[in-house]
């Protein structure tokens, strides 16, 4: 049990300052991005800082969501490719700000929940202090294996950060149906985000939580039933983004490159948590990827006491021990032919699409994190009766402060990660186009062109599908041409979603729009072809207005599911209320 504390009243004031901590550590950690503003991140970083222009452009100069992306590849979808954040809530209510500003308050807000998630965590399930469930999500926040992965890089992973708060969730809808509800919620909004790699790894979290609960046999119903309410939430809240999604993946699949990759390998492992190495673009010794999909640090200090917290996990907390064990398995990656690893990617889907196993290093540190927690709080009273009682409480300030100099540590490495991160130049002036087009004299830098809304024919989708040898072509040109049959085009007009076109036609005939072809297009007129990789349009004699457009193929399905969503959960809050309002009128 924790230490007794008194409460701080009423509720909302100890939301109010968790809030406030979580956001102020967080600003400290991202300080080193707002101080090299206006610079711009580097590798990775830059493919994530294109995706929020666009969306912004999209937005801003034709007022239409980000369906479909047309400032890469010659044109391929967005709403529904696997890793596109830009249907991101978040995202969306950042549009007035510009990409740079958006860009850290997307990191600042993920991060505070982080910190936020973890204390949840470690209040409600491992009923620790306030002092060790501080320690605790300060480990959890700043491990090196958040910051390197995706602060300014990968930040389409930033939705890992929920993984506590997705565990206590979860348990807690054993018994309660309003947590299955938010758990659902919160799947959903990972979805919208981008969550490639977030949602299936966490996924595989809550079932190894589950499958540790599943005894006495009693409770699996109440687990099964859980599953049911988190699941229907899930799947309607997130329908406009998950139909869409399996429609493209049951068409296209991604080109996954063979992987061997383990880190089964002391020297691995060693410098994973204890190599202080910011640059991320170093190699260990046998490891196929760079430093920053190994990069785990949290140093000697929080290595040793979490070492002591799992003295006293194996006797009070054992199904913690049995997870953290189960997901360092996992993480190893490719170690022997029948490995966990290996025989999720080889038969498991979407884990076939995935890759690098040592991406299951960030939900562990979720459990190192714990095992510090409960070494500060419960090893003294534990193993350290055989002392005298001030010397318990000696020892707790000891461990304690230990666990907050490796936070610090931390925290001052991931800082130094950060500003490297940010390096290169900051956005250029640009003169905004009326018309998109391709190319055209004095077309910026990649960062640059959606604010140009002019795109080049360079691609870096290159694991997913895109027609890369589409004929598009370049300028501020009529976007449709007539390919075949007897006919004018009157007007064409183009936003990045669509393409409208005034057509008299003599005969039946085809007009090719300037964007590579995908399934998706829909038209008002005649039907939507493939010609030489482009979109095109078979219209029949007469005067025509075509109205092209993508829309992904199950989208409306998926916002009606979506709409049913909401009002479901509605529903249920509604009658949560009533229910609470009349057991107070009753007592």
């Amino acid at each position: 049990m924790a230490l007794a504390e008194p409460k701080l009243s009423p509720w909302y004031l100890r939301w109010l300052a968790l809030g406030l901590v979580s956001f102020a550590l967080a600003f400290v950690l991202l300080l080193p991005e707002l101080l090299a503003y206006p610079k711009t991140p580097d590798g990775d970083g830059r493919f994530v800082f294109h995706q929020i222009e666009m969306g912004k452009a999209a937005l801003r100069y034709y007022h239409e969501l980000p369906l479909w992306n047309a400032f890469d590849c010659r044109g391929i979808p967005n709403w529904d490719h696997p890793e596109s954040m830009t249907a991101s809530p978040i995202l969306l209510l950042l549009t007035p700000f510009n990409g740079q500003i958006t860009y850290f308050l997307w990191e600042l807000v993920h991060t505070a929940m982080g910190f936020a998630s973890m204390w949840v965590f470690a209040r409600s399930d491992l009923k620790l202090s306030r002092a060790a469930a501080f320690a605790a999500s300060g480990v959890w926040t700043f491990n090196e294996s958040h910051t390197m992965q995706y602060i300014g890089a990968h930040s389409t992973f930033l939705t890992f950060y929920l993984a506590p708060l997705l565990v206590h969730l979860w348990r807690r809808a054993e018994e309660e149906s309003w947590a299955g509800v938010a758990l659902g919620a919160l799947l959903a909004f990972m979805l919208y985000e981008g969550a490639t790699y977030p949602l299936p790894f966490c996924l595989c979290l809550l079932a190894l939580d589950a499958l540790v609960r599943v005894w006495p046999p009693r409770r699996l119903k109440k687990i099964l039933r859980a599953s049911v309410v988190t699941s229907f939430f899930a799947l309607t809240l997130g329908g406009a983004r998950i139909l869409p999604l399996l429609d493209q993946m049951a068409a296209h699949r991604r080109a996954m490159p063979p992987e061997a990759d383990h880190v089964a390998r002391w020297n691995s492992l060693y410098h994973m948590y204890t190599l202080r190495q910011p640059l991320w673009y170093q190699r260990l010794p046998g490891q196929e990827y760079t430093w920053h999909e190994y990069n785990a640090y949290v140093g000697y200090l929080v290595l040793f006491v979490a070492a002591v917290g799992i003295t006293v996990a194996i006797r009070e907390q054992t199904m913690l021990v049995v997870v953290a064990c189960l997901l360092f398995v996992l993480m190893l990656g490719h170690f022997f032919a029948y490995a966990p690893w290996s025989i999720l990617r080889a038969y498991v889907p979407p884990f076939k699409g995935l890759r690098v196993p040592t991406r299951f290093r960030i939900p562990l540190a979720m459990y190192i994190a714990s095992f510090v927690g409960l070494a500060i709080d419960r090893f003294p009273r534990t193993y350290g009766r055989i002392l005298p009682r001030n010397w318990q409480g000696a020892l707790r300030v000891v461990l304690l402060g230990m666990a907050l100099v490796g936070v610090g540590d931390m925290l001052g490495v991931g800082a130094e990660i950060v500003g490297l991160r940010y390096v290169n130049p900051p956005t250029e002036k640009v003169v905004t186009s009326r018309n998109f087009h391709f190319g055209g004299p004095g077309l910026g830098e990649f960062l640059d062109q959606p604010r140009q809304n002019r795109a080049w024919l360079g691609c870096r989708s290159y694991e997913w599908p895109s027609h890369t040898g589409a004929p598009v072509w370049e300028g501020d040109v009529p976007q449709g041409k007539i390919v075949s049959g007897d006919a004018q085009i009157v007007r064409v007009s183009r936003t990045h979603n669509t393409f409208t076109a005034e057509v008299h036609a003599i005969s039946p005939g085809r007009i090719a729009f300037n964007t590579a072809h995908d399934r998706g297009w829909v038209t008002s007129v005649g039907k939507v072809v493939e010609d030489q990789e482009l979109v095109a349009v078979e219209f029949p004699t007469g005067d025509h207005v075509i109205r092209a457009r993508y829309w992904p193929r199950t989208l409306t399905v998926g916002m009606a599911m979506t709409v049913v969503g909401v009002l479901a959960a509605l529903g249920f809050a509604i009658q949560g209320w009533r229910r609470r309002r009349a057991a107070r009128e009753g007592g």
